[in-house]
């Protein structure tokens, strides 16, 4: 049988293959400091679509640190005092005007606090909280994350380890692509197989 922590190294490894053909080279300040993070949950996603001159083009450095780890990486900043997961993100912002920035939630995660740090980086967030039912993101709103300029260190932590969830920049365009977010409760995964074998046995019944 394959341990709780076996599954994490092979789903890090499957993550790592994800990502070769859709980031960047890090870059930026989460970027220098991420060597603590776990492997395959830490990198840059380019973020960048256009419609009929409306535009998004911003690059986000993500790290997911393992519970005590954030604090090694920015000593006395971690938000969960060493108890949770601290999921990382930082926007770089190279063209318009950042509004939003949203990371998908599957809706039954064990979920912390929601914020930045304003000494790491340049600009925080006008507001930074759950939205909707379960929740089903985290987000960070902002007023002035203009053309240049990065976003002060975005967080949210959680009691459990990472999986890839769909996450999105607005400006005057948005655009989207996988990042980090929580992995469900394990009594979900639990009901989610139930279903599928429930679906399984209908259709052999039908044949």
């Amino acid at each position: 049988m394959i341990s709780h922590m076996s599954r994490i190294g092979i789903l890090g490894l499957a993550v790592s293959a994800v990502f070769v053909g859709g980031s960047v080279a890090q870059a930026g300040l989460l970027a220098a400091n991420s060597g603590g993070a776990l492997p395959g949950f830490t990198g840059t996603q380019f973020f960048d679509d256009n419609f009929f001159g409306f535009t998004v083009s911003s690059n986000v450095d993500y790290a997911v640190f393992a519970p005590g780890a954030f604090g090694a990486a920015f000593p006395g900043q971690d938000p969960s005092s060493g108890s949770d997961y601290v999921y990382a993100y930082q926007i770089d912002n190279l063209d318009t005007n950042i509004t939003k920035f949203t990371v998908g939630l599957d809706g039954d995660e064990t979920l912390g606090s929601i914020g930045s740090i304003p000494d790491i980086g340049a600009v925080p967030p006008s507001a930074a909280l759950y939205v909707g039912a379960g929740p089903t993101s985290a987000a960070w709103d902002f007023t002035a994350l203009g053309t240049g300029l990065s976003s002060s260190l975005l967080f949210f932590t959680s009691a459990q380890a990472p999986e890839l969830h769909s996450s999105t920049i607005a400006a005057d365009w948005s655009n989207s692509h996988d990042l980090p977010s929580p992995l469900p409760e394990p009594a979900t995964l639990s009901l989610l197989a139930i279903g599928t074998g429930i679906m399984c046995v209908g259709k052999r019944r039908r044949v």
